[in-house]
């Protein structure tokens, strides 16, 4: 039951992010608290870190969006500079490859490798859609085709659904977010 109100939550809260609405935010930070909880009991401990970590990063991506909004009451994407984002690409590899050794040497994380890379490029989807950069939902999208597999095979099968359509929601964000 827990699963299937967190992915209400979780949907409830992207959508209306690709929407651009800054309510998006408060909705999705809920959803953080949720869905920590059910993967704390997945044994997805990469994933259950992840979520606290989201926690900061709405709150700065709702921090960002609420000031830009107060100063000129519309939310347009940003563009992201190709060094930045290599830049920011090898930053987060680097934490994502020693967050897959913590979980190899210091879990019984059945998915180290899945868990802690998909968890590393999903804080770099997140800082990019806080900044409101459209490639980010590409990101996402591809990202959410992964974690559908993954969480099918930790028995997720709500989780695995919403991800799916996840991956549906990426695409239309990229689309909804042309500048």
């Amino acid at each position: 039951m827990m699963e299937l109100i967190a992915a209400c939550f979780s949907a409830s809260g992207v959508w209306l992010t690709a929407q651009r609405c800054l309510i998006g935010w408060p909705i999705s930070l809920l959803a953080t608290f949720l869905y920590g909880w059910v993967f704390f009991h997945a044994r997805l401990y990469a994933d259950t870190i992840l979520q606290g970590v989201f926690s900061l990063t709405i709150l700065y991506g709702w921090a960002l969006w609420a000031r830009d909004k107060a100063r000129q009451n519309a939310l347009p994407p940003q563009p992201l500079a190709l060094k930045k984002a290599i830049i920011e690409t090898l930053g987060f590899f680097i934490l994502s490859t020693l967050w897959v050794i913590a979980l190899r040497c210091w879990s019984d994380d059945p998915a180290p490798l899945l868990d802690g890379g998909l968890s590393g490029a999903s804080l770099l989807a997140q800082l990019w859609t806080a900044r409101r950069h459209r490639i980010s939902w590409l990101l996402w999208a591809g990202i959410d085709v992964i974690y559908t597999g993954l969480f099918f095979s930790r028995s997720l099968s709500i989780t695995a659904l919403l991800y799916g359509g996840y991956t549906l929601l990426g695409l239309y964000g990229y689309w909804r977010w042309k500048a």
